[in-house]
């Protein structure tokens, strides 16, 4: 896992090697650049040293008449069959990194090379010969990649922070995207929380033309979601061998790898799968000491089951409490975008711990997304009655007499956004921040992107696609990848090898229907691996109290002596309205939100120190 930065189309450098080394903490164990022999372009790389440590490995990485030039952040699974067939129709490596099989594969199959990668990844290539940067990001988007288009200047990175002096003007928030965190907890999509800063989209390449300064943009994967006919036998069959598979790759590292161990069904998987392919294997799980809700004993019978060295991370909560300015800094600053799921506060507590003993840690996520794992999948289900109260709320809608969202809902869409994040109405943005009352009033209830491979009917599937593309993307992989990237830790999701991805979504309905606990595939495939009690354990989910974060009048405080309220990008009149108000749903949470967005303003947008 690296850091990634460059910029084509300005032959002045000033400014570019500090800009990427923003990213230095992605990429802790060496730095690299490259130029073009004309300056028009400029790679860099901040590097994690995981397979191959020599300095073979250093990047931008060159083929032999440096024509093309790569810099890389991820893991290629399947390069050493790549790097067979290479060799084998004439091409030298001169490493044993995996990375050189995206340069050679680029010489020998051009852009398809992307259709021939099985990992997570996310790359520029600069072809010389052509004058052309190519961008390529992994199927499901478990690594990030950034991009700021500017007439005929184009720059990239792993993270907006390493773009922003790169931009021309004063950095500002899109709006949009703010509204679009206040109401999902996540920036969604293509957008980022930077005007001129985009996201690429996972499963998407973007190519740019240096002499027309021209980029087009197109999706290299599309996954067939058609319900395919499978015995039960079968689909569990194959969800092992390609889970074995996939793990036996991720296990490949000239460091120590270990395994996240929450005591859920997917991690216990992950681990079980990893036992049987070593006979030395740590596993990690982190206790917050006090917490009733902890999945401490199931984790341990867990480890115990499979023989793992288990470590239990005892966290307290003075080492946590956010009231603490300097602690909230600390935190806050591995997000350069605001995410808030409270899971952010373990997993970066947790990551820090683990990068004292391990390297590399593999990760269950993907599981409730890809094989039904989540409650509000059934909760969401149409009912006569429920049909009936939404069509009343449309009707009183139609009339001026309904209420807004999220204290009302006139469809089945409408309800499934309030499952999965209920927070801040229209009119509530408009009088926190009365300045984009406008662009409030335009948002919609169910504002979802437009789905690139959900199924037109609203069952099961529709959500769990839909997820795929924004919550398991924009919330958790993301809160994954900085969490962890923060302290120079590599997390690999062996459940979203993109052919398992393919098998999950080709499942009929029945394979993966949320009732009764829900992931009915792998809770067959855990009778076979785990031990009785966690084959029937519901999902628990990885967070704890927001309490033992934070107390509410500390949270209020926070807001009102904040940099936002001072600043006006939060209307202090606004907020007394609003924290006076009767109480609407999830207050304590929309207080949370505000309080994140308040430590992201602080670090990034208006750049004060908690001690002014």
């Amino acid at each position: 896992m690296c850091g990634i930065f460059g910029m084509v189309g300005r032959r002045d450098h000033s400014g570019l090697r500090e800009a990427a080394l923003t990213l230095r903490h992605r990429g802790p164990d060496g730095f690299g650049e490259w130029s073009s022999p004309d300056d028009l372009a400029y790679l860099a790389h901040c590097r994690l040293s995981i397979i191959d440590l020599s300095d073979a490995g250093r990047q931008p990485m060159a083929n032999e008449d440096g024509s093309v030039q790569l810099t890389f952040n991820g893991e290629i699974y399947n390069f050493a069959e790549l790097r067979k067939e290479l060799v084998t129709v004439g091409h030298r490596f001169v490493s044993k990194t995996d990375s050189e099989v995206i340069v050679h594969g680029y010489e020998q199959w051009g852009d398809d090379v992307i259709l021939r990668l099985r990992g997570m990844f996310a790359f520029a290539l600069w072809d010389e010969k052509r004058r052309r940067l190519l961008l390529a990001r992994d199927h499901l988007g478990v690594k990030p990649l950034y991009y700021a288009l500017h007439g005929d200047q184009l720059a990239f990175a792993s993270e907006p922070r390493a773009l922003l002096p790169t931009l021309r003007s004063m950095p500002e928030p899109d709006v949009d995207a703010l509204f679009g965190f206040l109401r999902h907890g996540y920036v969604q999509g293509s957008r980022s929380i930077w005007r001129g800063i985009a996201r690429l989209p996972p499963a998407t390449k973007l190519s740019f033309d240096a002499d027309s300064g021209t980029a087009q943009i197109r999706r290299y994967w599309h996954p067939d979601t058609t319900a395919q006919s499978w015995s039960s036998a079968a689909a569990t069959e194959a969800v092992r061998s390609l889970l074995d598979g996939a793990v036996a790759e991720q296990l490949v590292s000239d460091v120590p790898v270990g395994v996240f161990l929450s005591g859920g069904i997917d991690s216990s998987l992950i681990a079980a799968s990893a036992r049987l392919q070593t006979s030395d294997l740590d596993s990690f799980f982190a206790d917050f000491v006090g917490w009733g809700g902890s999945e401490r004993d199931d984790a341990a019978a867990a480890a115990a089951y499979l023989g793992t060295h288990h470590h239990v991370e005892a966290i307290h909560q003075d080492s946590v409490g956010l009231a603490d300015p300097n602690r909230a800094r600390e935190l806050f600053a591995a997000f350069d975008e605001p995410i808030g799921d409270m899971a952010i506060v373990p997993t970066w507590h947790l990551a820090r711990r683990i990068r004292q003993h391990v390297g590399v840690a593999l990760s269950g996520d993907g599981g409730d997304e890809l094989f039904g794992g989540y409650s509000r999948y059934r909760q969401v289900q149409s009912t006569p009655r429920r049909r009936l109260a939404w069509r009343f709320e449309h009707m009183r809608r139609r009339v001026g007499l309904g209420r807004d969202w999220p204290e009302g809902y006139a469809s089945q869409e409408e309800y499934y956004h309030l499952l999965q994040c209920p927070s801040f109405s229209r009119q509530e943005l408009a009088v926190l921040f009365p300045q984009w009352a406008p662009q409030a009033a335009c948002l919609q209830p169910a504002d979802w992107p437009e789905s690139s491979f959900a199924p037109p009917h609203l069952d099961q599937r529709r959500w769990q696609n839909l997820d795929m593309q924004t919550y398991l993307v924009d919330n958790n992989l993301a809160r994954v990848d900085r969490a962890s990237m923060a302290h120079g830790l590599e997390v690999r999701v062996p459940l979203l090898d993109h052919r398992i991805a393919e098998l999950a979504l080709s499942l009929p309905l029945s394979m993966v229907d949320a009732a009764a606990g829900g992931k009915p595939l792998l809770r067959q495939l855990a009778a076979k691996r785990l031990p009785p009690k966690l084959q029937t354990k519901p999902k628990q989910g990885f967070s704890f109290p927001m309490g033992r974060l934070i107390t509410e009048p500390a949270l209020v405080a926070s807001l009102r002596t904040g940099v936002m309220v001072r600043r006006q990008l939060l209307h202090r009149e606004g907020l007394e309205r609003w924290l006076s108000a009767p109480r609407l749903s999830n207050h304590n949470f929309k207080l949370w939100l505000l309080f994140v967005l308040e430590h992201w303003s602080r670090q990034w947008l208006l750049r004060e120190d908690p001690a002014a």
